[in-house]
């Protein structure tokens, strides 16, 4: 037998040519006991191996890693037990210390210092034939050091042989054998020559010598290793008595939450029960509801089962801080099915109030931790994490990694360039069709087709680590005893190797602090009007919130305020809360898909009866009128007439997302579908309900999700129906955030009857304010403009004239000319134009050329005679706002265009008014476009004008025809056919055409683009 202990997988990043997953299956394929992993200076894939290798009870993982020495080649450390893994972690944490990302790299002096410690007497080192085997064995122990030979039948392996017997008799270093192996299957070597390519920054036939000589660097069965080592059967045996004392298995690692801020009269339990029923009196001032107190009781049963008190008092302690500092946050997700939740203030939903399942977010049977989400104001979630940070120390707290992979088009891309081929700028589907067509030309197969099969074989590998948006692992214990530690490219953060997939495979906490643009906005807005959040409407019924929702007014509101979103809303004219619950859920890939959106909508009307044809499912579907448009009904249904326990339910919701490739999902489909039946239903409901479900492997929301997300998107929907100044000013100063850009904000503002003023420089300040009940726009919508800038001209106020403005201030020539053009200087009584000439001068003469040797730099304003130009047109005027703001206070661009250019009287609010099925002619600005995967290949988009908006369809038949069209132009001129559906509007394009051209509008010499985004 033979144990291969030198394994490079797809995370030794552009080394290895296969998955970990791919590995262990032909590892266990080819019968071998046990194999290695040993990626470049870290344990990146062992938990994606670990989950695969739990399958194959014959198969033992061993968890070890490739190590960069100064000056010295590779070595491979491989852990034995528990404390040598965590030493090993610490060690790798280290090399990546201080260096720039990608970089790790030991001294002499780190490594020896670290196989100094108790713990190394269970790492083996397994050193290549070119190491330093004095050195190594001057600090680490005689029995932990091996010398690793390969036999690759690349004509060196006599040479390796011959040099490997001299070491052992010098040394007395025993030798075993390895294949280093790159990739599981032969087959592969095509794939790695290219990685090896795409490394170097070359294409394969500049590489010569960088590449592998041969195919010989896979997995090869015990039988194939005997026969290469015959005159040598001790490198083999020895591999197995290595393999042997290697114990460790990454089901070990398990660590405690931080508690040392527990009151000592407590344990971690007792005080979440003491914390979670002071919560209870806050929320229930009215007393606990009996329900409530048996839910929060059973609650505590499993989390004391599960021993997750710890995790809970984590995040309330996160959170507490946050509210402490006057930061909004808000729970979300599944962590809102938890009445504990609730009480300790993670959450805004009440789960009794919804009859939310508490097992779609903890259950015993899964036995995963549970995951909370937690968002907070986008701009002050650094003071959150930095918290983190100094509280736990960075030895306990660290980032969770996002692996970034290699797609279909960069995949492409990069293969593409391996093998010398030119890609220029095309996209993968229009690279794919020319390398089709082409491979296609050819009798033989080609670098195209090669191409093709490459880039499909690497879709999926791992590119880099990056952050995670927010998830956080935290650990009475040092961190980086269970995983290594690497300094993040952004300054400030530390991530460990593995990310949120990897710890749930090993079951892992995580806390999961993320970054929200509304919240930033509604805390601005609340100051602004001096209210706090939990004061709007706290029974969430102001009648004309709902009136304006229902008009789709809902610009810069959260989560209603998308094209998709604003024409259902005109559907489904949501009249209370839960309708808004409702609306949140429905516009997704899921109810889409699963084809729950028209039901659902007819119900609603009246026009198809809402059957439930069992007690039990009436129960479940009431309030959604007989359809599953949550994952906990879906659950709910399992157990109450699928014969699923609660836990076996949640399996079910976890399989549905793998619905498309069969898998778990198909067995457990059946038993739901017989469960459904026995319980009294049809085989033809059963299938409907079942096709429904599948919906479900597409993207969809949690009931819980969604009420938290509707309790936002109501809160600003009632600031812009009853504060809509505050809230556009809130909005300004929170940007960039949310579904459209500042112009379309303050254009909705103006359309409201808000007065928005534009910058000035005496009396704007960095961000926007109120000014009498108009907006004052700020100095931060300024673009280029640097906040020290604009500092220093705060600190220079007030200003005459413009001439004192241009003599006491040095900005940018860029900077200077926008304001001017922007018309900026207007308050001193210039024209742009004006403006901008004197500001040219001002430059010109604080930059003196050869002729100016008398100019001393003082810039004093010519008579107004010598300066005097025409003023700019209506539309170059707002076009000049536009280059300076990406906005107009002046007016919308259309509203010049449209005397401009004599366009037809017809606009986007008298466009509503035509009857359903009218054709039509409208012309406005393009804000959006969008060609959702779930949408038959419809493209659609938002047109703007003065007015308004107009929802635009366009079917992939007509796309073919106009895509140029849509897609080089911002101003359209849109004909087709109006549909009308209640309070939702849209346009069936039949055609496009750009508004103007240099024959109907000449004096337009500069094409808007530029600006109109």
């Amino acid at each position: 037998m033979y144990a291969e202990l030198e394994c490079k997988t797809n995370f030794s990043f552009l080394r290895g040519a296969s998955h970990p997953e791919e590995l262990i299956e032909r590892a266990v394929e080819l019968g071998l006991p046990a194999v290695a992993l040993n990626d470049y200076d870290g344990v990146y894939g062992i938990p994606k191996a670990y989950w695969r290798s739990k399958r194959h009870k014959s198969l033992k993982l061993i968890v070890g890693a490739s190590v960069s020495l100064e000056n010295h080649p590779r070595l491979t450390l491989l852990a034995q037990n528990r404390a040598a893994y965590g030493l090993l972690c610490r060690l790798l944490t280290a090399s990546h210390a201080g260096k720039e990302k990608g970089k790790a790299l030991l001294s002499w002096q780190e490594l020896a210092t670290f196989l100094a410690e108790p713990p190394a007497q269970g790492l083996f080192l397994l050193a290549p034939l070119d190491s330093d085997c004095h050195r190594l064995q001057k600090i680490i122990p005689k029995k932990n050091l091996f010398l690793t030979l390969h036999r690759l039948l690349d004509g060196h392996d006599a040479e390796r042989s011959e040099k490997a017997l001299w070491l052992r008799s010098r040394f007395q270093i025993p030798l075993v054998a390895t294949n280093d192996v790159h990739y599981h299957r032969r087959e592969r070597q095509r794939l790695q020559d290219a990685l090896t390519a795409i490394r170097e920054g070359a294409p394969l036939q500049k590489l010569g010598h960088k590449l592998f000589p041969n195919g010989e660097r896979h997995l090869k069965s015990p039988e194939q290793m005997q026969a290469l080592f015959k005159d040598l059967p001790e490198a083999l045996a020895a591999s197995l008595e290595i393999a042997e004392q290697c114990r460790f298995c990454p089901s070990e690692l398990r660590y405690r939450y931080p508690s040392e801020w527990i009151p000592e009269s407590h344990n971690a339990q007792s005080y979440l029960e003491k914390l979670t029923w002071e919560g209870a009196i806050r929320r229930y001032p009215h007393g606990v509801p009996e329900k409530v107190q048996e839910q929060i009781h059973g609650e505590f049963a499993l989390i004391a089962k599960l021993q997750y008190a710890d995790y809970f008092l984590t995040i309330h302690d996160v959170v507490d801080f946050a509210r402490q500092k006057n930061i909004l946050c808000q729970g979300r997700g599944a962590a809102a099915n938890s009445t504990v939740c609730y009480c300790l203030g993670i959450t805004a939903v009440d789960p009794a109030k919804f009859d939310l399942l508490f097992e779609r977010f903890l259950s015993e049977e899964r036995r995963e931790p549970p995951d909370i989400d937690v968002d907070f104001e986008h701009e002050r979630r650094e003071e959150v994490l930095q918290y983190i940070y100094e509280k736990y120390g960075r030895h306990r707290a660290a980032m969770v990694s996002a692996v970034i992979t290699y797609r279909s088009r960069s995949a492409l891309r990069e293969i593409a360039k391996a093998l010398g081929l030119e890609v220029g700028t095309l996209s993968a589907k229009k690279l794919k069709k020319v390398f089709s067509e082409k491979a296609a030309a050819s009798e033989s197969k080609n670098a195209f087709q090669l191409t093709e099969e490459l880039s499909e074989e690497m879709s999926g590998f791992p590119r880099h680590l990056s952050i995670h948006s927010g998830g956080f692992t935290l650990s009475a214990d040092p961190i980086t005893e269970i995983v290594p530690v690497e300094t993040a490219r952004m300054e400030g953060r530390t991530i460990i190797q593995w990310d949120k997939y990897d710890l749930d495979y090993l079951g892992l906490l995580k806390v999961d602090l993320l970054a929200l643009g509304m919240l930033t906005a509604l805390h601005r807005t609340l100051k602004l009007v001096g209210k706090e959040l939990h004061s709007l409407n706290p029974e969430m019924n102001d009648a004309p919130t709902y009136a304006m929702i229902q008009q789709a007014d809902t610009v810069g509101t959260f989560q209603i305020e998308s094209r998709a979103q604003m024409s259902m809303l005109g559907r489904l004219l949501p009249a209370n809360f839960y309708d808004l619950v409702i609306e949140v859920a429905i516009v997704r890939p899921g109810p889409i898909v699963g084809g729950m959106v028209h039901p659902y909508l007819k119900r609603r009307r009246g026009l198809e009866k809402a059957d439930s044809p069992h007690p039990k499912l009436e129960a479940i579907l009431r309030r959604t009128l007989g359809v599953p448009l949550f994952q906990e009904q879906v659950m709910k249904i399992a157990i109450d007439l699928g014969g699923f326990s609660p836990g076996e339910s949640d399996q079910l919701r976890r399989a549905i997302g793998a619905w498309r490739s069969s898998g778990e999902i198909k067995p457990m489909a059946e038993r739901l579908k017989k469960g459904l039946i026995q319980s009294g239903l049809t085989e033809d409901y059963a299938d409907r309900i079942l096709g429904q479900i599948a919906g479900f492997a597409e993207y969809g929301f949690p009931e819980s999700h969604a009420a938290s997300f509707a309790m936002l998107a109501y809160a600003s929907c009632y600031l812009k129906r009853h504060h809509h100044a505050e809230f556009t000013c809130g909005l300004l100063n929170s940007l960039p955030m949310g579904f459209y850009q500042a112009h379309t904000l303050v254009d909705d503002a103006k359309l409201h009857g808000i007065s928005v003023l534009p910058v000035d420089p005496n009396i704007s300040e960095w961000e926007c304010v109120m000014e009498k009940g108009a907006v004052r726009l700020g100095w931060k919508l300024v673009n280029g403009l640097h906040r020290k800038e604009a500092d220093a001209l705060l600190a220079a106020r007030p200003f005459s004239s413009f001439a004192d403005f241009l003599r006491r201030t040095s900005l940018r020539r860029d900077l200077l000319l926008r304001l001017a053009g922007g018309g900026t200087f207007s308050c001193f009584g210039l024209e742009p134009r004006t403006a901008l000439w004197h500001a040219l001068e001002s430059q010109r003469r604080q930059q003196p050329h050869q002729g100016d040797l008398f100019l001393d730099g003082r810039y004093e304003f010519p008579p107004s005679s010598a300066s005097s130009f025409s003023p700019l047109s209506e539309f170059s005027r707002i076009q000049e706002q536009y280059g300076a703001f990406s906005l107009s206070t002046h007016g919308h661009p259309m509203m010049a265009l449209r005397k401009m250019l004599r366009l037809p009287k017809l606009h986007t609010q008298s466009a509503k008014q035509l009857k359903n099925g009218s054709h039509l002619s409208v012309s406005g600005l393009i804000l959006v476009r969008q060609k959702p995967p779930t949408a038959k290949k419809m493209t659609f988009s938002t047109l703007e004008d003065e007015f308004g908006f107009l929802d635009l369809a366009i079917s992939p038949q007509v796309y073919e025809r106009v895509k140029d069209t849509f897609l080089e132009n911002c101003f359209l001129e849109v004909r087709g056919k109006l549909q009308k559906e209640t309070n939702s509007f849209s346009v069936w394009v039949s055609d496009l055409r750009p508004l103007w051209t240099p024959q109907n509008a000449p004096e337009l010499f500069i094409e808007p683009t530029q600006y109109f985004h």
